[in-house]
């Protein structure tokens, strides 16, 4: 897959999920605003790693070779990249746990209204922290690829 694809992909997927998340649960809805955030969260589980595999990869890979320096950045950058799939899983597992709940629910949706709001807050965190390495990286690459060096002799 190449970049520019694995990137717009990327995109639609955040927006999608944040999409769901955001959308208002209209009485009776419960399980369908639980199956569309689900189902958006499923795809970003898959479309994540290609993304990191065949952009943010190959960018540190730049980063450390263009200016050494900058290696201790990109090993943080590796780490954070771990760290947002581990939270991506733990998300995903809280979704399907309130899907299932949410599916055995009829009448008084109410009562996992607290529930939901957390879930919703979860998961925009995690758009969000994706978001901010997609910009810590590229800040990182410009910086690697364009920063003066003072003068040259």
């Amino acid at each position: 897959m190449n970049a520019t694809h694995a990137a717009a992909e990327l995109n639609e997927t955040l927006a999608k999920l944040e999409t769901a998340l955001l959308s208002p649960v209209v009485s009776g809805e419960l399980e369908s605003w639980a199956s569309t955030a689900e189902e958006a969260s499923t795809l970003l589980a898959q479309r994540l790693p290609a993304y990191l595999n065949s952009v943010l990869h190959p960018d540190y890979a730049e980063i450390a070779q263009s200016d050494p320096e900058l290696l201790s950045k990109v090993e943080k950058l590796i780490a954070e990249d771990q760290n947002v799939v581990l939270e991506l899983d733990s998300f995903r597992k809280h979704i399907d746990d309130f899907a299932r709940r949410a599916s055995q629910i009829k009448k008084d949706e109410a009562q996992v209204a607290t529930d939901r709001t957390k879930l919703e807050q979860e998961g925009l965190a995690l758009i969000l922290r994706i978001k901010r390495q997609r910009a810590t990286a590229d800040t990182w690459l410009a910086e690697a690829n364009y920063r003066d060096r003072g003068p040259v002799d």
